[in-house]
């Protein structure tokens, strides 16, 4: 049997493979710096003390801290299932979201995920008193993924645990998980095991409102429409206000013209006011430079 030229395949869109495979390889990365933290002190903590996120943490390196809103989206803790948990997520729900999104509009709902899951924590945060904890891992962005996808196809069905439920009611229990123990924690003081709930919680509330605004699809949607991204549909609202507002004030100008000419047929120039006669002779200008 000849495997001459076959070559190991990833079974997932371009974007998602990406993330996963910078998520593995973050996670080998950080075994390593902690195996040979004995030998480097710099490297003592791993990967986590220089790439996690933390409020004190973004203001160090001259602004540079404020990459961390970033790069703690692709580095986890040392025990394997924080890793495991949020690729299977991100396996399951990154095509699903893909699909529609696009490429580039993956990257964006996972990083915009990660960076609202990241304000989550730091609100959460403050009320609790614990602002210089660090935050690592994938998981703002995954249930940015998960609800989007559930917002996409709500009644696909998928297994969890061995019960069959359609995505909607999956993605409920989650979000609903995580919102009780984030209140019992606000209210208790006591956390779930070191789970960033809060986080978790940004990261769906991005998910929701970047399906029901249209947000990051750089292709065409299921209708076979074209749809621009975030910053072009922001772009293309300021210019059509831009235009309304000069329509307005074209109209303005054209009916304060006929109240004029209609006074002036009227009763003559000589009843026009001095600013009426400074209108004409703007009117007038400018249609001369227009010819």
């Amino acid at each position: 049997m000849n495997h001459e030229g076959r070559r190991f395949y990833l079974p997932l869109p371009p974007a998602t493979k990406t993330l996963f495979l910078i998520n593995v390889a973050v996670f080998v990365l950080n075994l390593l710096a902690l195996l040979l933290s004995q030998l480097v002190p710099a490297l003592e903590g791993g990967l986590g003390r220089w790439l996690g996120f933390s409020w004190p943490g973004i203001f160090a390196g001259f602004g540079l801290g404020l990459l961390r809103v970033v790069t703690y989206q692709f580095v986890h803790s040392i025990d394997p299932m924080h890793l495991v948990g949020n690729m299977i997520s991100l396996w399951v729900f990154g095509p699903m979201a893909e699909a529609r999104l696009g490429r580039l509009g993956a990257y964006r709902l996972y990083l915009w995920g990660g960076t609202l899951g990241a304000v989550g924590f730091v609100l959460s945060a403050a009320a609790g008193g614990y602002l210089s904890a660090p935050l690592v891992g994938a998981s703002g962005a995954c249930y940015a993924l998960m609800v989007y996808a559930a917002c996409v196809q709500p009644n696909a069905t998928i297994v969890f645990f061995l019960v069959q439920m359609p995505l909607w009611v999956l993605a409920a229990l989650f979000c609903a998980f995580g919102a009780y123990w984030q209140l019992i924690e606000l209210a208790t003081g006591i956390g779930a095991g070191g789970v960033a709930h809060s986080a978790h919680l940004g990261g769906a509330l991005l998910g929701w409102l970047a399906f029901r605004r249209g947000w990051f699809v750089d292709h065409a949607d299921f209708g076979g429409r074209e749809r621009p991204g975030f910053f072009a549909t922001l772009a293309g609202r300021w210019r059509a206000a831009q235009a309304a507002r000069q329509q307005r004030a074209s109209d303005e100008r054209e009916q304060s013209l006929d109240a004029i000419l209609a006074k002036v047929k009227a009763t003559g120039l000589g009843s026009l006011t001095p600013a009426e006669r400074r209108f004409l002779e703007q009117i007038s200008a400018q249609k001369g430079q227009g010819r």
